[in-house]
């Protein structure tokens, strides 16, 4: 149930084009992430760790810039990396753990 004063019949046509972003991103986080999977297998045999910090902090810079020129606040994105990037870490971990 929805409360009064929530803008419902006023907000929808907004709040139906943020979910369909919210989608668009679920499955690009979706592909991300397969491709995070796909590097972690080729880190295993090569004996790369799956935390390679020059690369992280070069991501960072490049998302940081990206989010500037796009008008969004760069601290806010980094946060948002941060996450992804801590998942990254226990995805691949996980992989190459599996691959010894």
């Amino acid at each position: 149930m929805t409360g009064i004063g929530e803008g419902n019949e006023l907000l929808a046509p907004l709040r139906k084009q943020i979910d369909a972003l919210d989608d668009q991103l679920v499955a690009l986080l979706a592909q991300r992430f397969a491709l995070v999977a796909d590097v972690a297998r080729l880190k295993a045999p090569a004996g790369i760790a799956p935390l390679t910090p020059n690369r992280f902090q070069a991501v960072l810079a490049r998302v940081s810039a990206r989010a500037e020129a796009c008008g969004l606040d760069p601290l806010v994105v980094r946060r948002i990396y941060d996450t992804m990037h801590d998942e990254a870490c226990r995805l691949e971990a996980g992989i190459i753990g599996e691959s010894k």
